[in-house]
């Protein structure tokens, strides 16, 4: 059998469909859907009817491959085909999305071949983590507000810019933060709270710099994770509220706004973090629109 890659977003999406057929299908089919799925390393989650699934990179990135035809493919190899699908992903949403360790995703592929009575074998799972899926495991892993009404104006002018992508477009709406793509790309960047070092999911913020109100004029910073801190919840309200702020040097600067009952109470003394040349370059608004600078 010939092995020419995937060329389009649609590529993708009917090897996925394949795959949901011999998912719910038996026999010859299902064993080797088995097989797929449990010999995987890497995976696009996607949303099904009933929940979540996984499509590894080593089929979807075939042209039209089937599940019976996939073994008899000479000489595929997931190197390229991983490649082509992070081409597809970037052409379709407007930014690259690399396949990253992702606990969540991981959570939910275990408990996926649980469900179908895999065993996967004892390997380094990533994931390409689209904004549908971002946004799905959020909901799915940990409580949130709801968005603020201060962003709906923009929400808005980013929904009618026709000079991004559709996809793009409704990314940026879904990145708000504490959800989706924006907050797992910022934990998965940074890893711990740049202060604290804390490295408790459930007690990280990803705090934009520059807020959503303020990125009229380039939307596409709302969803860059070096327009963030990370974050436990006190120092995240400090930051947010200007009580304090950041010199290039990652020195930390506090507002005289902050009494001194206050900082003994919250234990708020000077301290330095490392940020990155992106991180430096937002910061610099910070400070202005605080009154440090």
């Amino acid at each position: 059998m010939g092995m020419n890659l995937i060329e389009t977003y649609d590529d993708l999406l009917c090897n996925c469909a394949e795959l949901e057929e011999a998912r719910k299908g038996g026999g010859q089919v299902k064993g080797l859907y088995a097989g797929l799925i449990g010999r995987g390393s890497v995976f696009l989650p996607y949303l099904t009817s009933d929940g979540i699934a996984f499509a590894p990179s080593r089929f979807i990135g075939y042209a039209e491959n089937t599940v019976l035809g996939h073994g008899r493919l000479e000489g595929r190899h997931g190197w390229h085909t991983t490649t082509r699908v992070r081409e597809i992903l970037r052409a379709q949403f407007g930014f690259t999305i690399w396949n990253v360790v992702d606990e969540a995703a991981n959570s939910h592929y275990q408990s996926f071949c649980g469900s179908l009575g895999i065993v996967p074998r004892r390997s380094k799972k990533t994931f390409w983590i689209t904004p549908e899926v971002g946004d799905w495991l959020e909901q799915n892993t940990i409580d949130h507000a709801d968005a603020h009404e201060e962003i709906a104006a923009l929400e808005h002018d980013v929904l009618i810019d026709t000079s991004f992508p559709e996809t793009t477009r409704e990314a940026i709406v879904k990145a708000r933060i504490g959800q989706g793509l924006f907050r797992r790309r910022v934990i998965q960047k940074y890893g711990c709270c740049l202060i604290t070092e804390i490295e408790e999911r459930s007690l990280l913020v990803a705090s934009h710099i520059k807020p959503w109100r303020d990125c009229r004029k380039d939307p596409r910073e709302c969803l860059d994770p070096e327009n963030a801190l990370l974050l436990s919840p006190t120092w995240d309200r400090l930051f947010d509220q200007g009580f304090i702020s950041f010199t290039d040097r990652g020195e930390m600067i506090i507002s005289d706004d902050l009494t001194q009952s206050t900082r003994k109470a919250l234990g708020v003394r000077k301290r330095k973090i490392k940020l990155t040349r992106g991180q430096v370059a937002y910061m610099a608004w910070h400070r202005e629109i605080h009154g440090y600078e």
